[in-house]
Order: structure tokens, then sequence, then C-alpha cells
């Protein structure tokens, strides 16, 4: 790992005990944590498959109208390897996309499948909310991302560079309606012998609270791809999430990909906890 990356690491895991400490007794303070695992598999455009799975631990501190938020992955990828030896046909790139192996040859013989597990690269995210002084008013998010590398490279679960990341988002709520759009720009992490690019994100998701406790959403989202050339990743995604009167927050996602550059499907469930 990069010495200006274990800095980083070392700022932010301090930061989140060090607030907590500083506004111990406020009540404008209130720390969250998630677990939360997911399963995805595609194809993405080639005649072979891959199957991700990752469980991920969060955790956040928000005081007035600021979040400053961590994510530890664990990751399982699966795909098909030489039963010789040599390049894994998929590795998981920037932000966590899965790409295509450029030094794969599909048509090698002696084809297994291997699956390789370890802990994936930290997120952290730091968020700024505008919030609008009427109940039906439009709220507005900013934030900056970075994930740290502290995956090795040598297993294909990291490209082994930091990524830094620009996000936007707002939220208009029309009663127990809402609607709202998000866009990110995202300065990717070059490795030697990668021509990665940056990319550019954007979503729309919509969302009914049909219960009061109970919220169904839909949202799409794209990406654009970090390879030269690659297809953008394209997705809809269904969620149901259930809040529970002791803070308990449990949700469940089902997602189709709409384009070679995303995951064929996936399904996650979280669990979340505020206090």
């Amino acid at each position: 790992m990069q010495p200006i990356s274990l800095s980083a690491l070392a700022l932010v895991a301090m930061a989140l005990p060090g607030v907590g400490a500083a506004q111990s007794g406020s009540p404008g303070l209130r720390w969250n944590s998630s677990l939360s695992a997911s399963h995805s598999s595609g194809d993405y455009g080639t005649p072979l498959t891959s199957r991700s799975r990752d469980t991920t631990l969060g955790l956040s501190v928000e005081f007035d109208q600021w979040e400053l938020g961590l994510r530890l992955p664990y990751l399982e990828q699966t795909s098909l390897v030489p039963s010789a030896g040599g390049v894994r046909a998929f590795r998981v790139g920037p932000k966590g996309r899965i790409l295509l192996n450029r030094r794969f040859l599909v048509d090698q013989p002696l084809l297994v499948e291997q699956t390789v597990r370890g802990v994936g690269d930290v997120t952290a995210t730091l968020t700024r909310s505008f919030h609008a002084n009427t109940r039906d008013g439009l709220s507005w998010d900013l934030g900056a991302q970075v994930k740290l590398p502290v995956s090795g490279a040598d297993k294909d679960l990291s490209t082994g560079q930091a990524d830094y990341s620009l996000l936007a988002g707002a939220t208009k709520p029309f009663g127990d309606f809402s609607l709202g759009a998000n866009v990110g720009y995202t300065i990717v992490g070059k490795p030697y012998d990668e021509n990665y690019r940056n990319t550019w994100s954007g979503g729309l998701d919509a969302s009914w609270r049909f219960m009061p406790a109970s919220r169904l959403g839909l949202s799409v989202g794209l990406e654009t791809s970090p390879e030269p050339g690659g297809v953008a990743a394209r997705s809809v995604s269904l969620t149901y999430s259930y809040r529970f009167n002791s803070g308990l927050r449990v949700q469940a996602s089902l997602t189709r990909g709409g384009s070679d550059g995303a995951p064929d499907r996936s399904g996650g469930l979280s669990v979340s906890y505020g206090f």
C-alpha cells in the first residue's frame, strides 16, 4: 500500500471515534452501523461467467448536517483460470467493477473454476446535507469519497490504487412519494500496466412509503467504463425496506443489468442500526 494511502486511512479511522468523543452527550450526534451481503453473476458480453459475493461492514457518524462513514468489504470472486496456471478470466477493477483480464485467452483448453477471497478496499465518505425548511422541500447532498487500496492486487480483488470521487444528489418528496437524482465523477487510480480513464455516474430513483415503516423503491443507474472503448454499466434495481421502532432497518434489493458492463443479475440484503 502507498504511504499516502496508509496516512489517509489512519486519519479517517482516528476521526470517527474522535468525533464521537468530542461530541459525546450532544443531541445532534448519531452513530449508524450496518452489515450487508450481496451476490452477483454475469458474462459481461463474453462466453464466460463471473460470480461475486461480498459481505460489508459499515460504520458512520452524523452530526448536524455532516456524515462521515467507513465501509469494509470481504470479497469472494469466482471465474475461470487455466488448469496449468495463469491469469484469471476476470478481475476487480476501479470502484469494484468486474472487468475481463486483457491477458486472458478465451479459447484456452482445460479451464477450471477458481475462487479467490480476501478483504476488499476500504471506502471512506464525507457528506454534507442541505435540508429544505419545509416538509416537502428539495434536499441536497454533496459528498467526497475515497477508496483506499487496503486489499492487495495479487488476487485480482483490487487495482492496488486509490480512487477519488465527488458526489451530488437531490431528493424531492411528494407526500409518501419521493423522487431523486444523483451524479458522480471518479478520478480513477491508474496502475502502471493499465490505461484506465476517469468515470462518470448518474441515476434516477423513486420511492413510495406505502406503510408507516415500509418503503418500496425503484432506481436506474449508469456508469461509464474505466476502460477505453468499454461498455457503460446500466442497471435497474428494486428495493424494499422496513424500519423497526428500535432503530433497526432491514433492506432487500434485486438488480438487473441492462448492458454488458454490468452484472446480469444481483441481489442483496442489509441490516442497519442507528444509535
